[in-house]
């Protein structure tokens, strides 16, 4: 059995983490608890900051910041709080990318959506262990366009999931996804807007953060929970306005990424 983290600290957050239920209940906004959580452990004499800044980087280049929910004793446990029916994988996995960017000792991963409180303890076990990104190319399918090149553009980003993992904002994914996309010797250019016309005249610019690869095909990538018919036929208008027939979708908010492709035409 493995040895547990700070066991001391842990019980007496764990008692602050289980008053605040007993005494708001579930379901309320998650910065309610917060903030109660943050009253609690300062009245124990326990060091805590809400919404630290963290750094994002991938490769040594910055691609955003991330912020914990609760800093506890310098690192020693972080908080990511959250209001659903139950702990899910995603949640999980979040704090685990979290503890890759904070390099703290402890993840604890407390919730208040369900009918009794719920929480899970998840020490950092990835400073011992350096997994390293295994590549299987994937079977596209059959009839679409650029089978090599989609499967460059899979693998990169399959790279960007295994190492950033889920639970950073969509701005970090396309960033890291840029630098892999280099990385890769893939040429690309980052498109932020895109001109709306309608029957020739100009009706403005439209914000759109999409990834053209090697001038063939369009790259959106995000990380949404759940995702529409709406989105893919977005997609397609922006292959329509630029000429092109191929497009990805990449979804980085699970436990695994998915890719869908959009054909136009």
């Amino acid at each position: 059995m493995s040895k547990l983290v700070h066991p001391e600290l842990c019980y007496q957050v764990r008692g602050v983490l289980l008053n605040v239920y007993n005494n708001l209940g579930p379901l309320l906004k998650e910065e309610y608890y917060r903030d109660a959580i943050i009253l609690g452990l300062n009245k124990r004499g326990i060091a805590c900051e809400p919404e630290k800044s963290f750094e994002v980087y991938y490769e040594g280049e910055r691609v955003g910041l991330y912020y914990v929910d609760v800093w506890i004793e310098g690192g020693k446990m972080l908080l990511e709080l959250k209001v659903a029916p139950a702990i899910e994988p995603i949640h999980k996995a979040q704090a685990i990318s979290y503890l890759k960017v904070t390099d703290a000792d402890l993840a604890i991963v407390a919730n208040y959506g369900g009918p009794s409180f719920e929480d899970e303890r998840l020490p950092n076990f990835l400073r011992d262990k350096r997994p390293e990104f295994v590549w299987k190319s994937r079977s596209v399918a059959q009839g679409l366009l650029y089978p090599d090149l989609v499967n460059d553009i899979q693998r990169a980003c399959h790279r960007v999931h295994f190492v950033l993992g889920p639970g950073f904002l969509h701005q970090v994914y396309w960033r890291a996804t840029m630098i892999e996309l280099r990385r890769s010797g893939l040429d690309y250019d980052y498109i932020k807007q895109l001109p709306v016309e309608y029957e020739g005249h100009l009706l403005g610019y439209q914000d759109v953060r999409l990834i053209r690869v090697e001038g063939k095909v369009l790259l959106a990538t995000f990380a949404l929970r759940r995702t529409d018919d709406a989105r893919a036929e977005q997609l397609k208008a922006h292959l329509r306005r630029m000429g092109l027939e191929l497009g990805l979708l990449a979804n980085f908010y699970d436990t695994r990424l998915a890719i869908t492709p959009v054909r136009f035409k």
